[in-house]
C-alpha cells in the first residue's frame, strides 16, 4: 500500500471515529470516543492535508477540525454539552459575589470535587487544601481503605459524612459542614448522597463516580442511576468523576434525570495515560443555579486535578 493510500486510510478512520464520538446516544461507544474527538479530528486534518488537491484537502482538513471543536467551544460558553435537556439555567461566569436582589437570598454553596485515587500515597496535602479553601460540600471518588484517613481527618470539619463502597478502587463518599436532613443517607450504583440543612435550605448533596463508557458498562450503570436521582426530590449538587467529557451523552443523562446542569466552562482535570492528552472528565452538576464558576485545582498525589465549584442554587 503506499503512502498516500495510507493517508487515506488514516485521515478516513480518524473521521469515522470523530463521527461516531456524536453517537453516544445511540451506543456507549461513540462516549468512548467523544474523549478522544479533539485529536483524532487533529490526526485526520493532517492526514488530509497531506494528501493531493491542495485546496480541497485544506478546507476538508478545516471542515473535520471545526466538526470536533464546536462541541467543545459550545461547553466552554454554555455550561452543558449538545443536547442536554436541563431543567434549569445557568449563566456560566458570574462570580456569587455579583448577585443582587432575589439571586441573593438563595443558597452559595462551595463545592469541592475531588477522585482521590485508590492508592494514593499521603492525604495530608489534600486534607490541609481541602481546610484551607473551607468548601461546603467534599464530594470524593476512589475512597478505600488506604486513603480513608481523609475523612477521619476531616471529621471535625465536615462531621456529615456518607460513604458507600463501590468497586475494587474504591467507593464514594460525600462530607458536609452542614447538618443532614435525618434519614436521607443513600447509596446506588457508584453515587453517595446526603441531603443537608444549608442557610438557603435543604439540598441534595451527591458524589458520583461512573465507569468508562465502554465496553465497562456505563450504560448499564446509568440505568440503574437515572430511576435513583429522579427520586432525590429538591435542589442538588453533584460532584463526580464521570469518566466522560462534558458533551457526552452519559452527562447528558445524569443532567436530565436529576435535573441540573454542569457548572462553568469546560475544562482539563485528567491527562490519559498515553501521550498524556488532557481531557476533563470530573464535572459538578446544580440544579436551580442562578451563577456558576469552577476552579481546576492541583493534582495534590492523585492521578485527577480537583475541581472546586461555586454555585448559587435555589432551595
Amino acid at each position: 500500500m503506499g503512502l498516500r493510500k495510507v493517508g487515506w486510510v488514516g485521515a478516513l478512520a480518524a473521521l469515522v471515529g470523530v463521527l461516531v464520538g456524536y453517537g453516544g446516544a445511540l451506543h456507549p461507544a461513540g462516549d468512548s470516543l467523544a474523549v478522544f474527538r479533539v485529536p483524532l479530528a487533529g490526526l485526520a486534518g493532517l492526514m488530509l492535508v497531506l494528501l493531493r488537491r491542495p485546496r480541497r484537502r485544506v478546507l476538508l482538513g478545516l471542515a473535520v477540525v471545526v466538526l470536533a471543536l464546536v462541541p467543545r467551544f459550545w461547553a466552554q460558553v454554555s455550561g452543558v454539552g449538545i443536547g442536554s435537556v436541563a431543567a434549569t439555567a445557568l449563566a456560566a461566569g458570574q462570580a456569587p459575589g455579583q448577585l443582587t436582589g432575589q439571586a441573593a437570598e438563595r443558597a452559595v454553596l462551595t463545592i469541592y470535587q475531588k477522585n482521590l485515587l485508590f492508592n494514593r500515597p499521603d492525604p495530608k496535602p489534600l486534607v490541609a487544601d481541602i481546610r484551607a479553601r473551607s468548601p461546603d460540600i467534599v464530594t470524593l471518588q476512589e475512597v478505600d481503605g488506604r486513603n480513608r484517613a481523609v475523612l477521619e481527618a476531616l471529621q471535625q470539619d465536615f462531621p456529615y459524612q456518607q460513604y458507600c463502597d463501590y468497586r475494587a478502587v474504591g467507593g464514594t463518599a460525600v462530607l458536609s459542614r452542614w447538618p443532614a436532613v435525618p434519614g436521607s443517607a443513600l447509596c446506588a450504583y457508584g453515587l453517595s448522597a446526603l441531603q443537608v440543612e444549608t442557610p438557603g435550605g435543604p439540598v441534595w448533596a451527591v458524589a458520583l463516580h461512573l465507569r468508562w463508557p465502554w465496553p465497562y458498562g456505563q450504560a448499564e450503570q446509568l440505568d440503574g442511576l437515572e430511576p435513583v436521582l429522579r427520586t432525590l426530590s429538591g435542589p442538588k449538587v453533584i460532584g463526580g468523576d464521570f469518566n466522560s467529557v462534558a458533551w457526552s451523552h452519559a452527562v447528558t443523562r445524569v443532567a436530565r434525570a436529576s435535573g441540573t446542569r454542569r457548572v462553568g466552562r469546560e475544562a482539563v482535570s485528567f491527562a490519559l495515560p498515553y501521550g498524556g492528552f488532557g481531557v476533563g472528565i470530573d464535572h459538578v452538576l446544580a440544579s436551580g443555579a442562578q451563577s456558576g464558576t469552577i476552579q481546576i485545582l492541583e493534582r495534590l498525589g492523585s492521578d485527577h486535578r480537583g475541581v472546586l465549584a461555586r454555585v448559587s442554587v435555589t432551595p
